[in-house]
């Protein structure tokens, strides 16, 4: 979760990078690849089948993970991009005035809990919920808790929908 007065960059990637510095494996199969094309910024990485199905997919239905190994295309990296590496982006009238809540999703090997709430501690007045009813969500807690995920997001939107009334 980007933070005000922080690059995105710094506030994502590179954070995570440090956090899990720790663990060479974390990423098992995906590859950084050589961008062929100079004109496009950025490195690109593909994730691989290993990475996708024990950190991603690890609580979905299986014929998701076949869908997405199907669908898995490179993705540009774009940490050394000026916007994301711009500290005045994300300002406190901007970015910092917008009600934010941020859903912590605890079985996601993706991108673990604690490293989610280390990116919540750095934004000050975020809301959290947490997916934890009737069993574990992962990274695609749309696939692997639907109707949790939704029951959550109406829940959200009705709390702020009231809000705004006042």
């Amino acid at each position: 979760m980007p933070a005000v007065g922080r690059s995105m960059a710094a506030a994502t990637t590179d954070e995570f990078i440090k956090f899990i510095g720790a663990k060479p494996d974390f990423f098992l199969d995906t590859k950084v690849l050589h961008q062929e094309n100079p004109n496009i910024p950025g490195r690109p990485v593909i994730f691989g089948p290993k990475f996708t199905a024990q950190r991603l997919y690890q609580l979905s239905p299986p014929e998701d993970l076949t869908l997405a190994l199907s669908l898995i295309r490179p993705a540009n990296r774009f940490d050394e991009d000026a916007l994301m590496k711009d500290e005045k982006l994300l300002t406190e009238a901007g970015y910092g005035s917008a009600r934010r809540v941020f859903v912590v999703v605890e079985d996601d090997l993706g991108i673990p809990a604690e490293f989610q709430r280390r990116m919540i501690a750095q934004s000050p007045g975020v809301e959290v919920e947490t997916t934890t009813a009737g069993g574990g969500a992962d990274h695609m807690a749309m696939l692997s808790r639907p109707e949790e995920l939704v029951d959550l997001l109406l829940r959200i939107a009705a709390i702020h929908g009231e809000r705004d009334d006042m």
